[in-house]
């Protein structure tokens, strides 16, 4: 084969994505930080999902189906490995934008192009990581394309290429060595690239992805609920899916030929095996009847559009009345990442406008971020994203959102705590910037977990479920006894410039133990005010911040 046409890069991402979602917790398991939030795969996994989901809705034609691509992992991108994955498909999706089909020479630029945005998109690259096997693959495919007419080989010794780099990666960095492990980032791009491979060349994924006909239904768009439409306005009431199983008798088109004087709205697809069918009837008793006779039935799902009509309007009547109330625009807004609910009630307290569920295992997309900022009626807004692994996340939403949007680059939820107890609204936005900084900069941040697994950090030899204690991100003490482990993190990271100490407990911890705890901690460090709060966040038993 010495070319690839739209079918074929369609396939070929499908291919990437299943492989990949099929490896994703291995991946998380490559980690070297041995704390429980193990994401990469999980965030380089979803950001690919959100392509798939863009893929159904192109069009047969290279330009879209690499748009699809570009714009899905855009929005889609979650984490920092999201965030550089999504920059690798847009930098590719631009050279195939540019073809009708894809030769061996527009690979390579595709491969130099994904590299060059990638590395653009990080402030400081490190070497050993997914950069560098993306930057080897399109070193390998420059000086080396002219030899090769088969486009498949091609890519199949470019990926050979990415594995060599990644099997290199623990010897560029001794924290990879240290812990045994290749890069997680760069392990999930040659499994992308092999589950594309292994698309084209039709070697089975196992994967719960459904069938191509299947996934090409936005069957979302169908089930339009207007609120300007009445209850009593619609035609047909109940929206009715279902799946057939057939012998490979059945056509699909029959089926939807058979039905359509009985409803609207109605779509029907399948294959050999396949039947799916989505129509607005007021009669599904009957569809599913007639659809029984052609073999047997799944995923049935039958809703009355009427109640839910009934109740959009309802909440449309309530969003108005609360959208009248902020009617008058602000010159400051908020925004911040947090999970935990003593947490939430923080930052309402702290009067910030939208909070975005996330945090370790759950970071959120770019296009989650922009859509909780374009909901804030305010000229500026700032974004606390609290976690080094959402800055990246947020950084990208900057130029995609309608208002001014400033990342102030927290990395937990007590720097956001101080930088909004030191905002002024009667300041300018560039002091404010500046003071918040600067009250960032002024906090230590401290955080109890448990390791995940056995690992080696400096001279500590950490075993998995030991508590570890974190201070700036950094594990610098580790114990068997919950308690004397936050003690014991908690009297290395003071000073005697320390005066205050912050104190919220997770989810996993008792009330009752939490002030035992916090009895101790006064009576040893009596020369410092402490506080105590319910943060509820999960898998730390305890964060707290050193002013």
């Amino acid at each position: 084969m010495n070319s690839l046409n739209y079918e074929d890069l369609r396939l070929a991402i499908r291919g990437a994505q299943t492989n990949l979602e099929s490896n994703k917790e291995y991946v998380n398991g490559l980690n070297v930080f041995p704390v429980p939030d193990g994401d990469t795969g999980t965030n380089m996994s979803l950001t690919m999902k959100s392509v798939i989901n863009k893929l159904a809705e192109s069009e047969n034609t290279m330009e879209s189906v690499a748009k699809a691509l570009s714009n899905g992992s855009l929005m889609g991108a979650r984490g920092n490995s999201g965030v550089i994955l999504s920059q690798l498909c847009r930098g590719m999706a631009t050279v195939f934008q540019q073809v009708d089909k894809i030769e061996i020479i527009n690979l390579v630029e595709a491969f130099e192009s994904a590299k060059e945005t990638a590395y653009k998109a990080v402030l400081k690259p490190t070497e050993g990581t997914i950069l560098t096997v993306s930057r080897k693959i399109a070193e390998f495919a420059r000086a080396e394309y002219i030899k090769y007419d088969d486009i498949i080989l091609f890519l199949s010794d470019s990926i050979r290429a990415g594995q060599r780099t990644l099997d290199q990666t623990p010897e560029m960095l001794p924290v990879l060595k240290e812990a045994g492990v290749v890069d997680a980032g760069g392990q999930g791009l040659v499994l992308l690239l092999e589950g594309a491979y292994k698309a084209l060349i039709g070697e089975e994924i196992v994967s719960d992805i459904s069938t191509e006909d299947i996934e090409n239904i936005n069957l979302a768009k169908t089930i339009s609920h207007h609120s300007d439409v009445k209850p009593e306005d619609i035609i047909y009431g109940y929206c009715t899916e279902f799946l057939i199983h057939h012998d490979g008798s059945q056509s699909y088109e029959d089926f939807k030929n058979e039905i359509m004087k009985y409803g609207d709205s109605i779509v029907s697809v399948g294959d050999d095996e396949l039947i799916k069918t989505h129509i607005h009837t007021d009669d599904p008793g009957l569809i599913l009847s007639l659809a029984r006779k052609r073999g047997e039935l799944s995923d049935i799902k039958i809703e009355n559009m009427r109640f839910q009509n009934a109740e959009v309007n309802k909440l449309k009547e309530a969003q108005e009345k609360e959208e009248h109330v902020n009617l008058v625009r602000k010159e400051y807004g908020f925004v911040a990442v947090s999970i935990g609910e003593g947490f939430n009630e923080i930052f309402n307290s702290l009067n910030v406008d939208n909070i975005i569920v996330g945090g370790q295992t759950m970071n959120p997309s770019t296009e989650d971020i922009v859509e909780a900022v374009n909901k804030v009626n305010a000229d500026n807004v700032f974004i606390f994203p609290n976690n080094k692994n959402i800055i990246l996340a947020a950084k990208q939403a900057v130029d995609l959102v309608d208002n001014n949007l400033v990342v102030v680059e927290t990395k937990s939820i007590p720097e956001s705590f101080a930088a909004l107890i030191n905002f002024n609204s009667e300041s300018s936005l560039e002091d404010n910037i500046e003071t918040m900084n600067d009250a960032i900069e002024d906090l230590t941040s401290l955080q109890l977990t448990f390791a995940v697994r056995d690992t080696k950090n400096g001279d500590l030899e950490i075993k998995k479920d030991d508590f570890i204690g974190l201070k700036d991100g950094d594990i610098i003490v580790k114990g068997e006894n919950l308690e004397d482990t936050l003690i014991d993190l908690i009297d290395k990271s003071i000073d005697e410039d320390s005066e205050i100490i912050t104190l919220y407990y997770g989810e996993d911890v008792d009330e009752e133990d939490a002030e035992d705890l916090y009895e101790k901690l006064e009576e040893k460090f009596s020369d410092l005010d402490i506080e105590l709060n319910f943060g509820g966040q999960p898998l730390y038993y305890y964060i707290a911040s050193i002013e």
